[in-house]
């Protein structure tokens, strides 16, 4: 079989049995296809939530890193996978692990990088469903891969018609990842999963004119964007939700946001606005939110 995966052919000559997953996105992935018993080797990021596929990719051997640059193509060709699935590869590409019999297939929202800047990606739920579908095929898994489909659609569907029926106030809203009190807030562009979630939830992104993924505004064009309110993703391993509003509030110089000055931040965790299934959760997180 061939698949197009971040715009290369990728030929898999059989159905894999034996996967390496990089990255709990790509496990969230396999689980929602029927490939979580697939699973030979999963490599995690420390400390990242997994959701309802936590148990199934529990059973396979542990390698967690803690970021992109512990990923290694020596230990993952040593592992013997038939095929690699993964939010993406550091020092190395697809072409090398091909060249030892390995093919590799990249999370979609990953395409154009998993740094910050540019991403390839337009609509990142619908590079989400297809995931799901793409390894559906290449494990011979495609009903439980539509399946799982229908229910993720349905869900967002749930979430986005209850934003139609009930639109929240005050929908001018900012993105910021906050990584501490004194740390420079990034923000998100159109093309980012939580750009996406928040239209869902009928929100309106103040820099949904940026085409990029993630950026770093100073704080002049933080103020001049005047959201009114914030979502502030941040790392659980790093902090807590009340630590990273009063890193948002307690700041002197983002006092004339709106946003800030009537405490209207929102929190999510980081790992919750991925290119994984765990997008769906975070999606009905925010409306949760804007609801109580």
């Amino acid at each position: 079989m061939t698949v197009e995966n971040c715009g290369r052919q990728v030929t898999i000559e059989r159905a894999p049995q034996r996967l390496y997953v990089i990255g709990g996105e790509a496990g969230t992935l396999v689980h929602a296809a029927g490939g979580a018993d697939r699973v030979a080797v999963f490599a995690p990021l420390k400390d990242e939530p997994l959701g309802a596929a936590a148990e199934p990719l529990g059973r396979a051997e542990q390698q967690p890193i803690k970021n992109s640059k512990d990923i290694s193509r020596e230990v993952i060709i040593g592992a013997a996978p038939d095929m690699v699935v993964t939010f993406g590869l550091n020092d190395f590409g697809p072409d090398e692990l091909a060249a030892a019999g390995i093919p590799t297939l990249i999370v979609s929202g990953y395409c154009g990088g998993f740094g910050a800047g540019q991403s390839d990606v337009h609509d990142p739920l619908e590079e989400l469903y297809r995931d799901v579908e793409t390894l559906g095929r290449v494990l011979g898994t495609e009903q439980q891969a539509k399946d799982a489909v229908t229910g993720l659609r349905g869900r967002v569907d749930a979430v986005r018609e209850k934003a139609r029926q009930s639109p929240p106030a005050d929908t001018a809203t900012a993105a910021l990842f906050i990584a501490g009190p004194d740390a420079q807030p990034g923000a998100y562009g159109k093309r980012s999963m939580i750009h996406q979630q928040m239209e869902s939830v009928g929100l309106v992104n103040v820099f949904a004119g940026t085409d990029e993924r993630y950026f770093e505004p100073n704080t002049e064009a933080l103020i001049k964007a005047a959201p009114q309110r914030i979502v502030a993703l941040y790392e659980a391993a790093d902090t807590t939700e009340d630590a990273v509003r009063r890193a948002v509030t307690g700041r002197a110089d983002l006092a004339a946001i709106p946003a800030v000055a009537s405490d209207d931040i929102l929190v999510l965790d980081f790992f919750y606005s991925g290119h994984g299934t765990l997008a769906v959760d975070g999606l009905e997180q925010l409306a949760a939110q804007l609801a109580a």
